[in-house]
């Protein structure tokens, strides 16, 4: 089976996977970028490894060190724990078929020869993600290793379990081989940055419908306003306040998609002074006003919306 699901989130920003995962410790899954606001697809992690193979379209790749960018047919890991973020470059059609899978899916068990040998020196080591094009044979064939799985998934059938495991153990082995010398001359990063942020992320989600200063956010990490204003600048190249603004948008965009309230209300709800500055900020980030936003949805807007102008 292959998922088709929006990114949920717990209040440290770790993705929050369907249920099956924790049953089959593997999933496949479709993205469509364009239906997330503006084409992003926010921050988030989660302990599972991740392998995205870019279907349409060209997408950016953010980590907290790199930003680059993925083209049809391109693919990347991602590894364990990584804080990384996707914004659409394809406004006409932009997907990702992603397999997500944990240690144990590719090991067997829990301190085996195989995860010993070959699984936790790519966990455990400095590459964050590892991206690539199939311009030779051997990534030819670590690509169909991942479109094949795809396939077995959706088709299912008898015994396509294994042949799903055994398809991303081919391409595991060569991942392993394209990043021997990137692990053997990686250095140690340090990860405080990405802790720090992501208490500050957990702290702007539980409080972003209140006022909050930036002495606030920093006090979340235990830092001071300028170390939290350069450490978001290192992680994610933007300030916390403009953090804390495009969060509170996500949360708008949703709720003018899921909820009849009115622009008023949600302006409210979101933390935003006003509903006049809302639908300005939202206009200027999303290139349209939010009830045209909800229009193009095929939302229809109840009578407090129309009593409530903006």
């Amino acid at each position: 089976m292959v998922y088709r699901f929006t990114l949920r989130m717990s209040p440290k920003n770790e993705e929050i996977l369907p249920k099956a995962f924790s049953e089959r410790h593997h999933i496949c899954a479709y993205t469509d970028f364009n239906r997330y606001p503006n084409g992003y697809m926010p921050w988030h992690w989660h302990d599972a490894f991740e392998i995205d193979y870019i279907q349409q379209g060209s997408v950016e790749f953010r980590t907290t060190e790199e930003r680059i960018t993925l083209d049809q047919g391109d693919l990347v890991f991602i590894n364990s724990g990584v804080l990384h973020a996707y914004q659409s470059l394809d406004r006409e059609a932009c997907t990702n078929c992603a397999h997500i899978f944990d240690v144990q899916y590719l090991s067997g068990m829990y301190n085996s020869i195989l995860e010993q040998k070959y699984v936790l020196p790519v966990r455990e080591s400095d590459v964050q993600f590892y991206a690539f094009t199939p311009d030779s044979p051997y990534r030819v064939s670590m690509a169909s290793a991942v479109t094949n799985a795809v396939q077995l998934c959706e088709e299912e059938p008898f015994g396509y379990e294994f042949d799903v495991r055994s398809q991303l153990c081919e391409f595991w082995k060569g991942l392993f081989q394209e990043t021997e010398e990137m692990r053997a001359g990686a250095e140690r990063r340090s990860t405080v940055d990405v802790e720090r942020i992501k208490l500050m992320m957990a702290y702007i989600q539980a409080n972003y419908a209140e006022r909050m200063t930036l002495d606030d956010i920093a006090e979340a990490a235990g830092i001071s306003s300028r170390e939290c204003t350069r450490c978001f600048n290192r992680c994610l190249s933007l300030t916390p306040i403009q953090y804390v603004t495009r969060y509170r948008l996500r949360v708008a965009a949703d709720m003018l998609l899921h909820t009849s309230d009115s622009i008023l209300v949600i302006s409210e709800a979101c933390g935003f002074s006003s509903a006049g500055y809302f639908s300005r900020t939202f206009s200027e980030y999303l290139g349209c006003t939010p009830r045209e936003y909800r229009a193009s949805a095929g939302v229809i807007m109840q009578s407090a919306d129309e009593k409530n102008p903006t």
